[in-house]
């Protein structure tokens, strides 16, 4: 693995509602109709996401009957959470001063403001 594979794995993650249906995925697997109530999103911008999240093997689907039900692959992305939000507890001061920041500050702070 290189930078370019890192960098790949974080525009990934750098998406509002990317990480709020890893988040809504936590407690368990879900529908994408249960996952766009959850996150507040259309059907449309939701598989569009979740296409995304599969190929990259953030989340796992499998089929119950004509449904497709997502799963967070827990083993891949909570040790990524995890660093996150250790990272994000020890320099919370320093990651809401940061000027260079303040676009994807002002998107992280409207995730759950929906």
């Amino acid at each position: 693995m290189n930078n370019s594979d890192n960098v790949l794995v974080f525009k990934a993650l750098a998406n509002s509602v990317r990480l709020k249906i890893i988040d809504t995925l936590l407690d368990g697997p879900k529908s994408v109709e249960s996952i766009c109530i959850r996150v507040g999103e259309a059907q449309s911008r939701v598989s569009h996401e979740l296409f995304c999240l599969r190929n990259c093997g953030f989340v796992k689907p499998s089929r119950n009957g004509r449904m497709i039900i997502y799963e967070l692959n827990k083993t891949s992305v909570m040790p990524i959470l995890n660093a996150a939000n250790k990272h994000a507890s020890l320099f919370c001061k320093e990651l809401k001063n940061c000027d260079i920041l303040s676009e994807i500050k002002e998107s992280a702070q409207s995730i759950y403001n929906k």
